[in-house]
């Protein structure tokens, strides 16, 4: 029969009792017709190659993207990059433990504005000189609108704006601070034509009222009774905003905006998992699949060491359960995964490029691609909900994945790839050894990832595992069970 549930996503209730099923590297996507083999698939994540490394060992900070010209901040210094794969010092900047941001004021103004290290640095897009700009506030981060740019300073609740289509003159009379409720924006965005200023608690919506002196004001209808627990969370996705909010109470949420109008999208897994440490250092990045079918907001923590995954597509019906799964490196050497090292996305040259946020290469991403940073195979892992049966004891005589089979390479790692099961007997407090199973050599389309006389349990579960750099999307598994 087939196993319930087996396709899903990471869902590990804050009693395991009740519910330990986890999902990394790969997604879950749902049938667009009718004579699919399953209504849902597990479809494992894309791979990364080395595309450019800079000089200087340092780690990922930023990356921006337009016009045919790609940029990022690796360590102190910022690189443009090009389709050759080629880096090119293009200056130095101050750096702190936050990421750098980049934005442009398009072709009226063909400037960068950079943030980092609490400094404000413009890029001429004409003469590739980068200038740091002296200004009277400290530069969290920045923004654009309407041929302005923004800045945030955390430190005071204000924001600037640059003259229009000119990022080298800040007006220090150009300012807004935080009138409207006491606590703190502690971050700023751009959504739309509208400026998102979020505090701890509540947040602001703002827009381009044309007054005069200061344009901006904040909109009638734009204060939002949710803050911001993560500074550098919000993203903005199918013209959605994301971030990670604290609830008055200090538990952590991730709310997705329509409008002025936040709605919570995490569910209870993720609400505990994001409240295993403090969430300020939360980074979020967001990228979509080539075929366009799917948008993904993602949370990285290093505090915590995890990354979190949101899909956030509105093509499909999947429950939240599903939509939330898990990114993580392997680190095979002490056998244990880390927060995904992939971090800062830009789409430039028709490809998809991420910063290492642990090392200085630029890595290429794609779907024909089946090895993590540095050539780390990427550790898949699904671990359904258990089987149960009001504490009956449950005897499985065989289990099967109906894996992709036949997808062998012709040498190496791969030429017979393979797929492990740890079985557990009481709901993921103990496991078994692993058990390898062939998934088919190139061409061998009838292989099936069987195993038999699977033990019993109470609560029986199994966690199937590949690391072979192959394609493995699985449709379903399914058990045959017979008398205690």
């Amino acid at each position: 029969m087939l196993y319930p549930g087996f396709v899903g996503g990471s869902a590990s209730s804050s009693q395991p009792f009740h519910d330990g099923e986890r999902t990394v590297n790969f997604y879950v996507e749902q049938g667009q017709g009718d004579g699919g083999k399953s209504r849902e698939i597990l479809v494992p994540i894309p791979g990364m190659a080395s595309f450019a490394t800079a000089a200087v060992a340092s780690t990922g900070r930023g990356s921006f993207a337009m016009d045919g010209r790609a940029f990022v901040v690796i360590g102190q210094t910022v690189y443009e990059e090009f389709a050759s794969g080629m880096l090119t010092s293009r200056g130095t900047v101050a750096i702190d433990g936050n990421p750098a941001t980049i934005c442009s004021n398009g072709d009226g103004g063909g400037q960068l504005l950079i943030t980092s290290g609490g400094r404000l640095y413009i890029f001429d897009l004409t003469a590739n000189t980068l200038t740091e700009i002296a200004v009277s506030f400290s530069a969290t981060m920045g923004a654009h609108l309407d041929g302005y740019f923004l800045a945030l300073d955390a430190n005071t609740s204000t924001f600037y704006l640059s003259d229009l289509l000119d990022g080298t003159t800040w007006d220090p009379t150009q300012f807004a601070q935080r009138s409207i409720r006491p606590d703190p924006w502690v971050s700023l965005i751009v959504v739309g034509r509208y400026i998102w200023l979020l505090g701890e608690q509540t947040s602001e919506v703002w827009y381009n009222a044309n007054n005069f002196p200061f344009p901006f004001a904040p909109h009638p209808a734009g204060l939002v009774q949710h803050g911001c627990a993560a500074p550098f969370s919000p993203k903005v996705l199918g013209g959605l905003l994301h971030w990670v909010e604290a609830s008055d109470q200090g538990r952590g949420h991730v709310l997705q905006a329509s409008g002025f109008t936040p709605t919570i999208v995490s569910t209870f897994a993720i609400h505990a998992g994001l409240n295993v440490s403090a969430l300020n250092d939360a980074i979020g990045d967001t990228y979509e699949d080539d075929d366009g079918g799917h948008g993904f907001y993602l949370i990285t923590l290093p505090n915590a060491d995890v990354t979190y995954c949101f899909d956030a597509s509105t093509t499909h019906n999947l429950s939240p359960a599903m939509r939330w799964t898990e990114r993580a490196t392997w680190i095979a050497e002490e056998g244990r995964y880390v927060a995904w090292r992939p971090l800062f996305h830009h789409f430039a040259f028709g490809q998809h490029f991420w910063l290492d946020r642990s090392g200085a290469t630029i890595y290429r991403m794609s779907v024909d691609l089946f090895t993590d940073v540095e050539d780390r195979p990427i550790r898949r892992l699904r671990r359904p909900p258990a089987l149960w049966s009001e504490g009956a004891w449950i005897v499985v005589s065989r289990f099967e994945v109906h894996v992709q089979p036949g997808v062998g390479l012709t040498s190496g790692q791969g030429d017979n790839p393979q797929m492990a099961l740890r079985i557990s007997p009481n709901g993921g407090k103990t496991w078994g050894s692993e058990r390898w199973r062939s998934i088919g050599k190139i061409g061998e389309f009838e292989v099936r990832a069987f195993w038999m006389m699977c033990g019993r349990g109470r609560q029986w579960m199994p966690e199937i595992v590949v690391t072979d750099p192959v394609p493995t999307p699985i449709v379903g598994a399914s058990f045959t069970r017979r008398a205690a």
